[in-house]
């Protein structure tokens, strides 16, 4: 029985290891014909970035800003993908919830997160996003790190060979 990926689903906060994931995702979608969706979500609360994060309330004017500029940025993104039909999503919730709906709305087969760096005490106190996907989803996950560079494609390209 050959596995089929039709779907794949890459949630993306525009930062390095999201641009990383979406180049493995896209990738994986030219070899196996598949469609790439990507999806930011607006978190509640919302906060800062940067080493000192806090959460800041999120009023009516600053959510709609927050989600004109996502709605702005997801098709940079997806310009950037090619030989991919390629869809954009900007949803409101919890980056767990968001992205878990989202792959079952699609029918996804495959979920491709960028993974960061975090110190032991950081993951212990505040766990990991891809250690709470891998939980939940109804797919399979592929982490991706950010180490590599976009568009090196080489290991992405030898996963589905």
């Amino acid at each position: 029985m050959k596995a089929s990926i039709d779907h794949i689903l890459v949630p993306t906060n525009f930062g390095l290891a999201s641009a990383n994931a979406i180049a493995y995702g896209a990738s994986i979608a030219r070899s196996a014909g598949a469609r790439l969706h990507l999806v930011h979500v607006l978190e509640q609360p919302f906060s800062t970035s940067g080493h000192y994060q806090f959460h800041l309330p999120d009023t009516p004017a600053r959510r709609e800003r927050r989600y004109q500029d996502a709605l702005a940025e997801l098709p940079r993104l997806a310009a950037f993908v090619y030989g991919v039909e390629v869809s954009v999503e900007v949803r409101d919730g919890t980056v767990i919830d968001a992205t878990t709906k989202a792959a079952l709305d699609y029918g996804a087969n495959l979920i491709v997160v960028g993974t960061y760096r975090h110190s032991a005490l950081k993951h212990y106190i505040t766990g990991n996003i891809v250690d709470r996907l891998l939980q939940v989803a109804p797919c399979p996950v592929l982490a991706v790190g950010h180490g590599r560079h976009v568009g090196d494609s080489s290991r992405a390209d030898r996963l589905v060979a």
